[in-house]
């Protein structure tokens, strides 16, 4: 840029800020994340001028547009934008070189303020990216599958700073043309990113002092509910994989990007990983359906959790043409199909209400449920994860709070009074059920259990069968597992064997249906996991079977 006398500058600086504006509103938005210019900020190098050279404030404010749900919770209400701030999302000065100039990172309100030497050629670039470098540490990045997982980031202009300090507010907007998207939606990566940033503040608030672990959030435009490739947009639901989680964005078909409850959903599962225990197996899943006990704390404390970072038990998922229809259900509705331990909406009833509850506690506090999850005695238990081990560990740490958690469990009708369940007299409807855990001993009589896909396949109430096992002295132990006589003349059966969070043994039948597995085990209080494969493999739904096998442990 021409130096400018000092007279002519305050007119030159007021007609370059309508230009940024303009230009961020009209032709930049922000774009998908294409930018070969983006970097990664753990290394961000901050301005650096000689003592010499004059310094001048660049600040300024970033905000996106946010599209509310309509006041019945179903499909977008665009007539309603919201201009919200981009919180804790980094921000660069970059110069025409592509070089970092400075660096920070938004507040609470969407603004930002960086240093820079007078009259440079400079612009602001936001990135869609939380980064906390001191502990407890996170970094959270929205980036496009379907581009090689590029960042998404939106751009100022490439102006001078001039010499004196200046304004440059930056605005993403949704790309809604009234009808449809016409544009760029800019707004969709910051969207997706403040809901992560609501999550992180309830969670510090609530004690956790834990690094997170990085993690991707995978939208793109070209993500719909086909199931094929990622990399071309077919991830067929938004999701975590247990190492990303991907988010549909297909206009017209299905987008969650506005949807807080599906984004927070995804993100409770990883937050599980990392801070908590989750022992679910996946699968299909929905409410009213009579799930595997680990499947249905997992989904409903994630749908409770969504509910639970927001205050808001509406949970609501736009789709369809201009995302006008969808479908809602309230989290914390009591009055629910099949109740009982193996529905997760049963359990995302309980964890909402109990956390919405006053009854001997503050209402909408976090921190108990937080504190009870984050505990050793919960992640390292012996049983695994269900309502019954948050009730028993509730119990133990915070037993001023355990009416209204008991009120809540017994009009579910769930009854059992400890981790393992024990006094449990509600069976689903399937008698094989009860006792949730059974009980072996060693180099005794072997024990029959039975299982049964009569609610589906895989991951359904019945398919799996848990075994309560006890080795008091370390050595050599023998693990038999065997077709019984009378028992379904298909089935194979499989045991999986695990001591508190971890899986030791894994095995199957040979051709005679029979397992016989030798083990080094060291004292401590297991569970065997046993189950017919042909209720696991989902090949056989028509064919309703009862498989019972015969169990022993011999010591060797």
């Amino acid at each position: 840029m021409r130096k400018v006398s000092s007279k002519h500058w305050a007119n030159l600086l007021s007609y370059l800020y309508l230009l940024v504006t303009i230009f961020i509103l009209v032709g930049c938005g922000g774009g998908g994340g294409g930018d070969s210019q983006s970097q990664s900020s753990s290394s961000l190098p901050t301005s650096s001028t000689s003592s010499a050279t004059k310094n001048v404030k660049l600040s300024g404010r970033i905000t996106y547009d946010y599209i509310p749900h309509n006041s019945n919770f179903i499909g977008l209400n665009y007539a309603a934008v919201e201009q919200r701030p981009i919180r804790g999302a980094v921000v660069e000065l970059i110069d025409s070189s592509g070089k970092i100039n400075a660096t920070t990172t938004s507040t609470d309100d969407g603004v930002f303020s960086m240093a820079v030497q007078q009259n440079f050629d400079v612009k602001v670039r936001v990135k869609a990216q939380l980064l906390h470098r001191s502990s407890p540490s996170w970094d959270f990045k929205v980036t496009d599958n379907t581009s090689n997982d590029a960042l998404y980031v939106m751009d100022g202009a490439l102006v001078s700073s001039g010499n004196t300090d200046s304004v440059r507010n930056l605005h993403a907007g949704s790309g809604w043309g009234g009808s449809s998207y016409t544009t760029t939606r800019s707004a969709a990566p910051f969207a997706i990113l403040d809901n992560i940033y609501t999550g992180i503040a309830r969670l510090t608030n609530a004690g956790n002092t834990t690094n997170l672990r990085p993690l991707d959030l995978h939208w793109s435009t070209k993500n719909s509910v086909a199931d094929g490739e990622y990399e071309k947009g077919e991830i067929g639901t938004s999701f975590y994989d247990g190492s990303a989680i991907y988010i549909l964005g297909d206009a017209d078909n299905d987008i969650d990007e506005y949807d807080p409850h599906v984004l927070l959903h995804e993100w409770g599962h990883y937050i599980e990983d990392e801070l908590f225990r989750s022992d679910s197996i996946g699968g299909d899943h929905a409410d009213g359906k009579f799930l595997d006990i680990r499947v249905a704390m997992s989904e409903g404390f994630a749908n409770a959790f969504s509910g639970m970072m927001i205050d808001t038990a509406n949970y609501s998922d736009a789709s369809g043409a201009a995302q006008s229809s969808g479908f809602t259900f309230d989290i914390a509705r009591k009055s629910r199909p099949n109740k009982g331990y193996f529905s997760e909406g049963s359990i995302g009833s309980i964890f909402y209400n109990f956390y919405n509850s006053s009854e001997n506690k503050i209402a909408n506090d976090f921190a108990p449920i937080f504190k009870v999850l984050n505990n050793i005695s919960y992640y390292k238990n012996d049983a695994v994860t269900s309502i019954y081990l948050f009730y028993s560990q509730l119990k133990n740490q915070f037993p001023q709070y355990l009416p209204p958690l008991q009120t809540l469990m017994h009009e579910q009708t769930i009854w059992g009074d400890d981790e393992y369940a024990t006094n449990e007299s509600n069976s689903g409807g399937l008698a094989i059920q009860l006792p949730i855990y059974k009980i072996i001993s060693v180099n005794y009589t072997p024990l029959t259990v039975c299982g049964s896909n009569q609610y589906g396949e895989l991951n359904k109430l019945g398919n799996s069968q848990f075994v309560r096992l006890s080795i008091t002295q370390a050595g050599f132990y023998v693990l038999n597992v065997s077709k019984s006589i009378d028992s379904n003349a298909l089935s194979n059966p499989e045991f999986i064997l695990y001591l508190k969070d971890k899986q030791i043994n894994y095995s199957y039948e040979n051709l005679n249906g029979n397992i016989s597995s030798r083990m080094n085990l060291m004292p401590g209080n297991y569970v065997l996991e046993i189950y017919d494969r042909n209720h696991r493999d989902g090949e056989r739904l028509s064919d309703k079977t009862t498989s019972c096998i015969d169990v022993s442990v011999m010591s060797n």
